[in-house]
């Protein structure tokens, strides 16, 4: 009987940070790792620079535990950051020989977007926002606009307008 594969393939290719880190002299502290999803999805570098790890012993398989590394992620340098994706089996060695012309090689931060701090209302909301404004007998002429917030985090790197 043949076998059967059921769900989604997995996009995972490599081995989790723990099983990598537990062949390594000190657990790797001091070794570059990269994941297949960085270089996939950015044409910047981004990888870690591992500082600590603790594999838990615990577990058998070596594919869990906690780790810290000097993140640099689309050639910017966001400092020493725990990594939560080690279990996770995407993840390779950068050797030795290749680690300074691969940390070398950062290109210029990417640029920040500009985004508006007010943007139009949709239409529909705005046509009820104007009749229940000319109800209460509120002045009606003047364009209705809605504030943006903008969320700033290492991923999303947008700016406001001042005005």
């Amino acid at each position: 009987m043949p076998i059967r594969y059921v769900g989604r393939e997995s996009y995972f290719r490599g081995k989790t940070l723990f099983e990598i880190a537990a062949n390594l002299r000190n657990c790797g502290e001091g070794r570059v790792v990269t994941r297949f999803k960085f270089a996939e999805r950015y044409e910047e570098k981004s990888y870690y620079r591992l500082t600590q790890v603790v594999p838990d012993l615990s577990d058998k398989s070596t594919r869990s535990g906690k780790a810290w590394g000097t993140k640099v992620f689309r050639g910017e340098n966001l400092g020493v950051r725990q990594i939560n994706a080690g279990m996770k089996a995407d993840w390779r060695l950068i050797p030795k020989e290749e680690e300074s012309t691969y940390c070398q090689e950062l290109s210029e931060p990417r640029p920040r977007n500009v985004v508006p701090k007010y943007a139009d209302i949709p239409p529909l909301l705005g046509l009820l926002a104007k009749q229940e404004m000319s109800a209460r007998g509120e002045d009606t002429s003047q364009p209705l606009k809605v504030k943006l917030n903008i969320k700033q985090d290492f991923m999303n790197r947008a700016i406001q307008e001042d005005t």
